[in-house]
């Protein structure tokens, strides 16, 4: 009998270790098979979360634990902090160029930007993501004057890729000026303005244009003023010699500041050099405009902007402008690049009605510009 009763026992510790044996096969197995954060069988929950396969942890793993989550508390709240201050920052910025674009346009009366009645509006290359304006430059003093047009640049901003793009069209280029027939570009501004201007180089080269600003002299020079003046990486010997001839005594180097007058000069220097060149020089003062409005005197620009506000000939609609000026924020402190419409290799010099022409090879500079604009 005692025997029985020994046997039995020890048939009933087996039978327990097995249990505990298969709970723990069972705890490993399910370890195995599961996804990563899925509770399984024997698994022991607390309020901290999760602890494995049923076996708690020791004070040391959980003062790591501890201080993980602490770390990441502290992440988090660094992480909301940088959100805030960015938010905060926008909002600023928003009431800034809201309340800075209310003051500039008091005076401001905006002009109209008809469709091209010449062209299928559909069918000109544009993106949603890319805005063209065409800054004239009227050779005058006064933009009123039915003047033909100097300089030809168009400035896309580029909100996608976060750049300027500024494509010069050069004035002799041999065009269909719709209405009017063959002549040099810059005579459309004589005969329809700033509308046919816009016309003319979209039913020409393919290009949509939104809006267009039309400046004269005298605004130009306030504009480099007012960012304290432009900074040329480097003079020749011909320009050299060109400003002297129109009253800037400067020496072939290297670094030489101009203040508007004298850059209006520099970008105007025709003798010696093409037209190439002088749009070259246009668009490089342009660029380094550009590049100083974010370091220059906000008070000084937002005062010279109302003054030219006042007189200037732009469609850009009053509403449009804290829109316009976010975007172009955006994309000022990125590239701005450049390029020559005609391109390289896509026209030839010839005579036309007894003037000195570039023919245009068209096809070729509408593939280059949409190359340029919109890839």
């Amino acid at each position: 009998m005692a025997e029985d009763i020994y046997f039995s026992k020890r048939k009933a510790d087996s039978d327990k270790q097995k249990q505990a044996a298969s709970y723990t096969e069972k705890i490993d197995s399910d370890s195995l098979k599961r996804k990563p954060g899925e509770l399984s069988f024997g698994d022991i929950v607390t309020e901290n979360g999760k602890i494995n396969s049923g076996v708690a942890k020791t004070p040391r793993e959980q003062k790591k634990d501890i201080k993980k989550a602490k770390k990441k508390k502290k992440k988090l709240r660094i992480l909301k902090g940088i959100l805030g201050a960015v938010l905060a920052a926008v909002i600023a910025l928003t009431l800034f160029v809201t309340a800075g674009s209310s003051y500039v346009l008091s005076d401001y009366k905006s002009l109209d930007l008809e469709d091209n009645e010449y062209t299928d509006e559909a069918s000109l290359l544009h993106s949603s993501s890319v805005y063209n304006i065409l800054l004239m430059g009227i050779d005058t003093l006064d933009t009123s004057d039915s003047s033909r047009s100097d300089a030809m640049i168009l400035m896309s901003l580029d909100i996608k890729n976060r750049e300027i793009k500024l494509s010069s069209f050069l004035r002799d280029s041999y065009v269909n000026i719709p209405g009017y027939g063959n002549m040099k570009l810059n005579a459309a501004c004589v005969y329809g303005g700033p509308q046919l201007v816009c016309d003319t180089i979209e039913a020409n080269f393919g290009i949509r244009i939104d809006d267009y600003a039309k400046v004269g002299y005298d605004m130009f020079i306030k504009i480099i003023d007012a960012v304290g003046g432009v900074t040329i990486p480097e003079i020749d010997e011909t320009e050299a010699k060109a400003l002297k001839r129109e009253g800037f005594d400067t020496e072939p180097g290297k670094d030489i500041h101009l203040d508007g007058k004298n850059a209006l000069l520099y970008c105007r220097i025709r003798k010696g050099q093409d037209d190439f060149y002088r749009t070259g020089r246009q668009r490089e003062v342009i660029s380094l405009v550009l590049k100083k409005l974010p370091l220059s005197n906000p008070v000084t620009l937002l005062n010279t902007a109302k003054e030219i506000a006042g007189t200037i000939e732009c469609s850009v609609e009053k509403s449009q402008f804290p829109s316009l000026l976010m975007k172009a924020l955006m994309c000022i402190t990125g590239d701005i690049k450049q390029m020559t419409v005609p391109a390289d290799g896509t026209w030839y010099n010839d005579t036309k009605n007894y003037q000195a022409v570039l023919v245009v090879d068209f096809e070729e500079n509408k593939e280059k510009l949409n190359e340029f604009l919109y890839k």
